[in-house]
């Protein structure tokens, strides 16, 4: 297909349409130069439509940076949705000729699209998907987030360490909930822990009052929560206090979200597992542009795309030439140090974050 047809297609099917570097006038391919599609797909409606709004803007500010007058950027919104992921993935791959995708957020989202962006040798890297099936999910799947593995051993070691022997976990049924929740009570019941009560609730619910119940009557010392969306996590955390639960609050990324924070003084010293905080540089350049601070996956999705900008500053034009450069590369991105393993992971450190006066504040080690 020729680049002329790729971006009328584009804008008439998608209606959704980025040119990396926009300020040019010039029609792709006038200057001769072999045009590169870019896909960018995540929730950008529904309930984790922060998550994937955050993670695109970041994308883009790398986008924009590098002004690369070759690359044309397309979105996809999949609704947080496997079907939709599996959709948009065929989508740009048959329709755009995409040959490297940032995306998804959603662990079960980025494992339905994962099969058609291998076969068709699409690089696919997610910014914010932990589970661990993604590190065999093939030689062209990436991440720019480390694994539930190593935030779940962080968060039994430091339930343990903070004294705690009594856990209780709630946890949304899909397999970001169920993989993370595993680890924990894995580590935590190694360490001599007990989990007094087990419940899961599906992704979106707003109504978890018969889990919590059920979590009260086993009187934790301690609820680990996991999370996928911000309605999710403002209603928990209301129920909670509804209850009235005695017991301290623990859980992942999910939680940390602005609306939270509207609970008032009920969710002061509620504490948040969370990747290590982006770089001050980044931090400033994504307020410069937005106008807000950075919220989560927005660093890590920045250096996904600085990952793919970087490999066609190399010469990489196809999806195999991009996952060639990407096992190759190392550099300091704005979530951390990105270098890739031979599963297509990163490592990453981890911190404490604790509502504190209505903010979110990084706890000291």
């Amino acid at each position: 297909m020729r680049t002329g047809t790729i971006f009328i297609v584009i804008l008439v099917v998608l209606g959704i349409l980025f040119t990396a570097g926009c300020a040019d006038t010039e029609t792709p391919g006038e200057t001769g130069e072999e045009m590169i599609v870019v896909g960018i797909m995540g929730p950008y409606t529904g309930g984790a439509a922060v998550y994937g709004n955050a993670a695109k803007d970041g994308a883009m500010l790398a986008f924009d940076e590098a002004d690369l007058p070759n690359v044309i950027i397309v979105v996809e919104d999949t609704k947080s949705e496997t079907r939709e992921a599996a959709t948009a993935m065929n989508k740009m791959v048959s329709v755009n000729n995409v040959q490297a995708v940032i995306g998804d957020l959603i662990s079960a989202a980025t494992l339905a699209a994962a099969p058609i962006a291998e076969q068709n040798q699409v690089v696919m890297i997610s910014p914010a998907s932990t589970s661990t099936d993604i590190s065999d999910a093939g030689d062209y799947i990436f991440r720019t987030i480390p694994g539930d593995d190593g935030q779940g051993i962080f968060a039994a070691n430091t339930m343990h360490e903070r004294g705690y022997t009594k856990l209780a976990l709630l946890y949304t049924n899909d397999q970001y909930g169920n993989g993370l929740a595993g680890i924990i009570s894995e580590e935590f019941t190694a360490k001599g822990g007990e989990i007094v009560a087990d419940e899961t609730y599906e992704a979106g619910s707003s109504d978890m009052r018969t889990q919590l119940a059920k979590i009260k009557n086993s009187n934790p010392e301690v609820i680990y929560i996991v999370s996928n969306t911000p309605d999710s996590s403002v209603a928990l955390l209301r129920q909670i206090t509804e209850i009235g639960i005695d017991a301290n609050i623990y859980g992942s990324e999910g939680l940390k979200v602005a609306s939270i924070l509207e609970l008032g003084s009920s969710v002061e010293g509620i504490v948040i597992t969370s990747v290590s905080p982006e770089s001050e540089d980044f931090r400033q350049k994504y307020m410069d542009a937005y106008a807000e601070e950075a919220p989560a996956f927005a660093a890590q999705a920045y250096d996904a795309a600085t990952a793919i900008i970087m490999a066609i500053e190399q010469g990489a034009t196809t999806g195999e030439e991009i996952k060639n450069a990407l096992y190759e590369m190392e550099f300091d991105g704005a979530s951390g140090h990105i270098k890739f393993n031979e599963m297509g992971d990163v490592e990453g450190g981890y911190v404490l974050v604790e509502v504190r006066d209505g903010a979110f504040v990084t706890l000291e080690e």
